[in-house]
Formats: structure tokens, sequence, C-alpha cells
């Protein structure tokens, strides 16, 4: 009996110490001064974000929803739209591919980039949840939820502030 007991204990315990990572998200909101049908504008060209993110070195459109994106730092991420809704000025979005450490070091992202009215500017809200490059149970400095939740916020706040200034 003893010994069932026992078995049981570490069965049910076992699954407690296995649970690996758990989804991050970023959310972040600016206004732009500008009309909001010309931040959308921006925002749903192909390959659009290599004239508005300052992080973003260059774009190459794959097909009507695929692009390759270099960043300054060197790394590349493949960025797939899911949907592009014009009536309500939405991006959906995620990496493909395999995503390079030096870029961003999650091992996937799904996003959205919403445009709204704001009497006659444009509100520009962008989300993105992730998970970190490593996704096993005891990532190594530089793959875990710290470093993939700073780069996140630092790549969208930078996207953010490229698109208020108008670049």
């Amino acid at each position: 009996m003893k010994l069932l007991i026992a078995v049981l204990s570490l069965a049910i315990a076992a699954p407690a110490f296995a649970h690996g990572p758990t989804p991050r998200k970023t959310d972040e909101a600016v206004v732009v001064k500008a009309a909001p049908d010309s931040v959308w504008a921006k925002i749903a060209e192909p390959c659009g974000i290599a004239k508005w993110h300052p992080e973003v070195k260059a774009c190459e459109a794959v097909d009507d929803k695929t692009s390759n994106i270099t960043l300054k730092n060197g790394g590349k991420i493949q960025q797939q739209v899911d949907e592009l809704d014009v009536a309500n000025k939405t991006l959906n979005y995620r990496l493909g591919g395999e995503i390079a450490l030096e870029a961003l070091p999650v091992s996937s992202l799904t996003g959205r980039i919403k445009v709204d009215a704001d009497g006659s500017n444009a509100k520009v809200s962008w989300m993105a949840r992730f998970y970190r490059f490593d996704t096993g149970n005891e990532p190594p400095e530089g793959q875990d939820d710290e470093t993939a939740q700073n780069a996140v916020d630092s790549f969208i706040k930078a996207g953010l502030a490229g698109l208020e200034s108008g670049k």
C-alpha cells in the first residue's frame, strides 16, 4: 500500500516540474498626429515597415502575404500576414519560418496592429503574443522570458515611435 501511495504521489507531482514556458504579451499604443487613413496606408503597404520602423534595414516581399525582413542588427525574420482587414484598419500577422535569435529571441510570435481615429489623429495599437526562444524548462541566459519580453517590447516601441515621428 505504501508503495502504491509513493508511486501515485510521484505521478501526480511530475507534471508540476515540467511546465515549460508561459506565453508572454506586449500591448502598446501611441497617438500619431496624422489622419488615420494616412497611417493605415503606411502599415498596410506590403513591406511598408522598412519605411517607418527604425530597426528595419530592408524588406523583400515573397508574395502578397509573406515578407522577409532584415533588421539593422543583421537578424532576419519572416512576417506572414494572416489577415489584412481594411475596413477595421487591422493587420494580423505572425512570424514564420525559423526566427533568428539575433533578430528576436522568440520561438513564435503573433501580432496585431490596429489604427483607430482619435479625433483627427490616429491611435495605433500594437499587440504581440509570443514565447521565449528556448522553450525548455531552464533556458540559457539570452533565450529566457525576460530577454524575449525586453526585445519584443523594444521592437514594438521603436516601431510605434517611428510611426509617431512620421519617419
